[in-house]
């Protein structure tokens, strides 16, 4: 509250948040110097200097003031960065400027964290949005959550936690059905007469793309030869006991988090031995709940030790920030660059997906996951020397 800070500090900071508006850029630096926050935002709109600034559409101004402190993922009372406004007046020159400086700031943090180690407590986690507290907020606290099975008004199938939150929904289905599509197309363990691929994925849900990967584009193209679903929360392992998914041959369910599996350097050779000699999957796709980037970031620093080094293509769906476009294009380079630092080249893929806008699709849902009009779907390579 306003009325808890020094009147000086206030005082500061509202000049500041005036002179972004208008101001010349001397007198924003001027301010910074004197001390004001640069952090701060008003309580009526939720605006930081940052959202005045942007509606200005001069480039030197977000410079100076996110050099002088300002906060790249601010959001207002709206969910909205000052990114958001920039996009909304068109002016892309200054949306750069914040998404770079998002860039910067994070892979900043993580060369000052060193190598990561995901965090029991997901509250640790960088965050690329805003605070959570309910179970989609936190893994360990998710996983003790109960989920429910239904229909929504789209009629497609989802499950929703215990705070009815979605976990997964059938509207992910095209999306999910591209993944596998470009992860199985032209994999040489997939053309006809081969002995078919090695398949790992992390985290069921609905169980989407497992159904695809077992229902191979072409009728001659092979099944999987091994497949293998990781997957910790008890009643979603009920789910798929109940589906009789464990049932299907090549098959193979690991219990547990993919921490327990793949960070274990005993457990990570089981987890190795479904695939040929152990040298590592065709493909790997990794889609959990209530994980932070930084979990994201450490699954992607176990993957040269479990893909195949010559043909393996690893994916991921890409959700972090998606209902943010700037949020969402940091959390997208991010990912490229920390790819391309454990050896992976990453190629992306646009993808429409107007369905998802659809007001039917989040009726009954607590917080919805989605609110932007396209997709961005990676795909990863070892890079070879």
């Amino acid at each position: 509250m306003d009325s808890d800070l020094d009147p000086q500090f206030l005082n500061l900071a509202h000049k500041l948040l005036a002179a972004s508006q208008s101001a010349p850029v001397s007198i924003l630096q001027r301010l910074l110097k004197q001390g004001a926050p640069a952090w701060y935002q008003d309580e009526e709109l939720g605006w930081s200097c940052l959202h005045y600034a942007a509606e200005r559409k001069e480039p030197e101004c977000l410079r100076v003031l996110l050099e002088g402190g300002a906060v790249w993922n601010a959001v207002d009372k709206w969910g909205r960065t000052a990114g958001e406004v920039c996009l909304s007046l068109g002016d892309e020159e200054g949306w750069e400027i914040i998404r770079n400086e998002g860039i910067r700031s994070e892979m900043l943090h993580h060369a000052l964290a060193g190598p990561s180690s995901p965090a029991s407590d997901s509250s640790t986690n960088i965050k690329l949005r805003a605070e959570d507290k309910t179970s989609a907020g936190d893994n360990l606290t998710f996983l003790k959550s109960k989920l429910t099975w239904d229909v929504g008004d789209d009629g497609k199938e989802r499950v929703l936690d215990a705070d009815g939150n979605g976990v997964m929904m059938g509207w992910e289905e095209p999306l999910m059905a591209e993944h596998v599509r470009l992860m199985t197309e032209e994999h040489p363990n997939a053309q006809p007469g081969a002995e078919g691929m090695s398949i790992l994925n992390v985290g069921y849900g609905l169980g989407i793309v497992d159904r695809l990967f077992q229902n191979p584009l072409s009728p001659d193209q092979p099944k999987p030869a091994h497949h293998t679903i990781i997957e910790a929360h008890p009643e979603v392992l009920e789910y798929i006991r109940s589906k009789g998914v464990h049932l299907i041959p090549g098959v193979r369910i690991l219990e547990g988090r993919w921490q327990d599996w793949l960070l274990d350097p005993e457990k990570i050779g089981e987890v190795l031995s479904a695939t040929p000699g152990g040298m590592g999957f065709d493909a790997i796709f990794v889609d959990t709940f209530a994980e932070g980037y930084e979990d994201l970031k450490a699954f992607f620093e176990v993957i040269p030790d479990i893909l195949d080094a010559e043909n393996g293509i690893f994916s991921f769906w890409n959700g972090l920030g998606a209902t943010n476009a700037t949020i969402y294009s940091v959390s997208s380079a991010l990912a490229e660059l920390h790819l391309e630092d454990v050896g992976l080249e990453v190629e992306w893929h646009d993808v429409l997906i107007p369905e998802s806008l659809r007001e039917e699709v989040w009726q009954g849902v607590r917080r919805r996951y989605w609110e932007l009009p396209g997709y961005r779907l990676p795909i990863g390579k070892m890079r070879l020397m």
